[in-house]
C-alpha cells in the first residue's frame, strides 16, 4: 500500500501489468498494449515516477543513522521493522536541484532483486497507468546519464520514469 499524504488516501497499488486493447486503427484487428503503473513523487518541484512493481512502501521519515564513509548521496541507514534499510538522497546521486530548506517528510522504500533501499521523497502523487509507447525515451538528458528511461506526460505534467535498474547500479558499493 502506498500512502498519500496530500489527502490522507492510501492508494492501493496493483503491482500487476494489465493489457489493455489499443484503439481501433482502421479495420486492422485490435493489438494490445501492455500497461505499466508507475508510482509518481516529488524531489523539490519535480516530479519522478518508478514502476509500482518494486514499490514496497512509503514510510514517513524516521531516525536516520549516519554511515562513516559512505559516499555522499548514502544519508545512513535505518531501522525498517528490524531490517536494516540504506537511504540515499537522489538530489545529491542525480544532481538535481533542491532547496536545501525543505525536508523530505517521506522515505520510499524499493525492493529489487532481494534488495531493499529508500529513498528520501517530499511528497508521493499517485498511481499513473501509462504504456511503454507513450513514454519518450528520447527526452532523456546527460545530467540523468541512464537513470531515466524516459519521459512520461499526464495532462500538463512531466514525469521524470527512473529506471530503478541503473538507479541502484549507481548506488553499488555504497
Amino acid at each position: 500500500m502506498v500512502y498519500n499524504k496530500e489527502n490522507g488516501n492510501v492508494i492501493k497499488a496493483h503491482t500487476r501489468r494489465y493489457l489493455m486493447p489499443a484503439k481501433k486503427q482502421s479495420e486492422e484487428v485490435k493489438q494490445s498494449e501492455e500497461i505499466v503503473e508507475i508510482l509518481s513523487f516529488l524531489i523539490g518541484k519535480q516530479e519522478f515516477g518508478i514502476e509500482v512493481d518494486y514499490v514496497e512502501l512509503v514510510n514517513e521519515r524516521s531516525e536516520i543513522t549516519p554511515v562513516p564513509k559512505s559516499k555522499a548521496f548514502i544519508e545512513g541507514v535505518m531501522n525498517l521493522r528490524g531490517r536494516i534499510v540504506p537511504v540515499v538522497d537522489l538530489t545529491k546521486l542525480m544532481d538535481i536541484e533542491y532547496n536545501a530548506d525543505d525536508q523530505f517528510e517521506n522515505v520510499l522504500i524499493v525492493k529489487h532483486e532481494g534488495s531493499e533501499i529508500g529513498f528520501f521523497v517530499n511528497e508521493v502523487k499517485e498511481v499513473v497507468r501509462t504504456t511503454e509507447e507513450q513514454v519518450d525515451r528520447a527526452a532523456r538528458t546527460e545530467q540523468f546519464d541512464h537513470k531515466v528511461k524516459g519521459i512520461v506526460q499526464k495532462g500538463k505534467r512531466l514525469i521524470l520514469y527512473l529506471d530503478i535498474d541503473e538507479v541502484l547500479k549507481a548506488c553499488e558499493g555504497y
